[in-house]
């Protein structure tokens, strides 16, 4: 039986017998062994805290906070760190990483006043229950205020910086820009057109003006814009020259395998930082494999497929192993539904690829490129959904709607004539977010 994250909590399937006409295969793949780990019992914090006490590029933040404590920059008595950290839609291990940077802190005789920026870019604010779960004790914890970031705050509250080379003209949220120490927290993980999240991420479009983020983001219809290419990929490297403008002092980024577990983490200089962290990640979750007739695909629960806005990321990274007409399951619950008004209203519009793509190139809008991913992948795809979304509206959309992944199977195993004495073989992906299948044609 193979349990597959589904919310907060897990759908069934049994592999062999259960389906008929089907051979089914779990995708997974054991976790790459643990880096920098130690003779300590919790062996996550333990990677942390090596990482932050032995930067790479730059001095180590003890020192990096006794210079700014001495520097008369400063208009106020208080020094000032601003500590960026991710939303609700991400699974850093925040609280932790939090843990080994105010152990530095507490060490300095400076009095500090800590700010906790919550990057959200254009996401929603995130709720008093998700800043909880992000930021455990440090949500109420004296020495910390939670500022939320907000992409279309007033012009006095984000700060031009510059315009890069492709044009993105460059406005930060002033208290990140103004600070005594910028520190960014985060970790490294598959983006299906940034690369990999993680690094300058936390800056662009995590604490960026919204027209910032449009303009950056207008870049992914290069084809270079793809999962885990960093190389000659225009939006990372927009997003790069971004930072720089106004480069934190500090960065502490992880590495976590598709359980959760941390397998590495890196600290010190953002570049230097966000190099080895992508290696590692590339390594963990880059996988070649033949070609499917079918992939089930889970976004991995909750908070992953709290909506189709976010849970999507997981088709992205699959379905080029689907054979091209095969069929692609995504099973994610969607408890928020599809999460953006514009991803919906341009589904409903643009009903073709070709259509998705112009409106992309000639109108950019943030969510709407969700419609320009999804009607790019059902070109070679049929898709269907497990959720507890509209069934009506995904029809519209063209894709099949379904509640119980049992029916799904049964119901694409029928479309693609198994149990007929021609058995499909099918893929089961656990955790489509960590997970990117590279279809290599001598394994099929």
């Amino acid at each position: 039986m193979i349990e597959i994250p589904y919310g907060t909590g897990q759908v069934e399937v049994q592999l062999g017998v259960e389906i008929e006409g089907a051979e089914l295969e779990l995708l997974e793949w054991s976790s790459t062994e643990r880096i920098h780990t130690g003779a300590e019992t919790d062996a996550d914090m333990d990677i942390i805290q090596r990482a932050v006490r032995n930067p790479i590029g730059t001095k180590p933040l003890g020192e990096i906070l006794a210079l700014a404590s001495r520097s008369r920059n400063s208009k106020s008595k208080s020094k000032r760190i601003v500590i960026v950290v991710d939303d609700h839609t991400r699974n850093a291990p925040t609280e932790r990483m939090l843990d080994a940077l105010y152990e530095e802190i507490e060490r300095q005789e400076q009095e500090w006043e800590i700010i906790l920026l919550v990057a959200c870019g254009t996401h929603p604010a995130p709720s008093t229950g998700d800043l909880r779960r992000i930021l455990g004790k440090y949500y109420d914890h004296r020495g910390f205020r939670v500022v939320i970031h907000d992409c279309d705050a007033p012009e006095p509250d984000l700060v031009y910086v510059g315009t890069t080379t492709r044009g993105t003209p460059v406005r930060l949220n002033r208290i990140y820009k103004e600070a005594d120490v910028r520190i960014l927290t985060g970790d490294i993980t598959l983006h299906y057109y940034a690369g990999f999240g993680g690094g300058r991420k936390s800056i662009l479009p995590g604490i960026s003006a919204r027209e910032t983020i449009m303009k950056n983001h207008a870049l992914l219809v290069d084809e270079r814009a793809r999962t885990a290419n960093i190389e000659d990929n225009p939006v990372h490297l927009d997003m790069s020259e971004a930072a720089s403008f106004a480069p934190p002092d500090f960065v502490l980024n992880t590495v976590a395998d598709a359980a959760g577990n941390i397998v590495a983490a890196y600290a010190g200089e953002l570049n230097a930082v966000f190099s080895k962290g992508a290696g590692i990640a590339k390594g963990l979750f880059w996988h070649e494999t033949g070609l499917y007739d079918v992939i089930v695909v889970s976004a991995g629960g909750f908070p992953n497929d709290r909506n189709l806005y976010q849970a999507t990321k997981a088709i992205q990274n699959c379905y080029q192993a689907v054979l091209p007409g095969g069929s692609l399951i995504l099973v994610a619950e969607c408890r928020e539904g599809v999460g953006d008004i514009y991803f919906e209203e341009w589904m409903n519009e643009y009903k073709s690829y070709e259509a998705a793509e112009e409106a992309v190139r000639t109108k950019f809008l943030l969510g709407g490129h969700k419609a320009f991913y999804m009607r790019k992948l059902m070109r070679r795809v049929r898709l269907s959904i497990v959720s507890e979304l509209d069934p009506d509206m995904l029809t519209g959309w063209g894709i099949k709607a379904y509640r119980s992944l049992r029916a799904a199977l049964d119901g694409e195993i029928g479309a693609r004539g198994g149990g007929r004495g021609n058995k499909l073989k099918i893929g089961i992906v656990r955790n489509g977010l960590d997970t990117l299948l590279v279809p290599v044609p001598e394994l099929s």
